[in-house]
């Protein structure tokens, strides 16, 4: 009778074992285990804000206060070659939504001498010394149907730090659907750029309120590394 038991509840136990890849799979809505959730929907306590003020946890988004230019990065980890998958939406103002990526921490500069994409059409800027300028042929925005900025859009950033290669896909979020097939909006690439750095947002300047939620990283990139899950 024990042996039968035990027999029964060592089963039960490789059984639920089979289905704990599926189910850290479903925590997020890629199908990618290894993605990290960079937002708790409650506070801002993984992230370092330039100003205070500058950003709040408002109705499970990260909300743009529109008190002022500045950024606000992810504190719980540095990467160098990563994707990077969030959504956005811009309540108002008068400038794109804009991220940051291949920036420093040490020393803070402005922007965090970093480069910028803006989401979800393809806009950009290089912050990096001795630059600060729009980038020229380093950047290439790619043709497709402009996503309305006002509305919530998904975004995948993949980045290769070896190769100086970051590009972005895009798509727009209808109706209740919370994910989307992206088609690639910008790619960015200069050897000289890749680095170990924070991910960030930015605000461009005061009077912008952008929006942000469903925020997720994966660094070492161990799924599809090079290749884009939201495409």
């Amino acid at each position: 009778m024990f042996r039968k038991f035990f027999g029964v509840l060592a089963a039960g136990i490789v059984a639920a074992s089979a289905f704990a890849p599926t189910a850290a799979a479903a925590e997020n809505p890629y199908g990618d285990p290894n993605l990290v959730s960079m937002f708790d929907g409650a506070d801002l306590t993984a992230w370092t804000s330039s100003k205070p003020g500058l950003w709040s946890a408002k109705n499970g988004v990260i909300h743009g206060n529109g008190t002022a230019r500045g950024w606000l990065y992810y504190n719980k980890q540095q990467v160098g070659t990563f994707r990077w998958i969030f959504n956005v939406r811009q309540v108002k103002g008068n400038h794109k939504p804009t991220v940051l990526i291949w920036g420093t921490t040490d020393p803070i500069r402005d922007a965090l001498s970093a480069i910028q994409f803006q989401p979800p059409n393809g806009g950009h800027w290089d912050y990096r010394p001795g630059h600060n300028d729009g980038g020229g042929k380093l950047f290439k925005q790619l043709s497709h149907p402009t996503i309305d900025i006002k509305k919530w859009a998904q975004c995948e950033l993949i980045g290769d730090a070896a190769t100086g290669v970051a590009r972005m896909v895009c798509c727009p979020l209808t109706g209740t659907a919370v994910t989307c097939k992206g088609v690639e909006v910008l790619r960015f690439t200069d050897q000289t750029a890749g680095r170990t750095g924070p991910l960030a947002l930015q605000v461009h300047n005061s009077g912008i309120q952008d929006e942000y939620r469903g925020l997720y990283v994966e660094s070492p990139v161990v799924t599809k590394p090079g290749e884009f899950l939201t495409l």
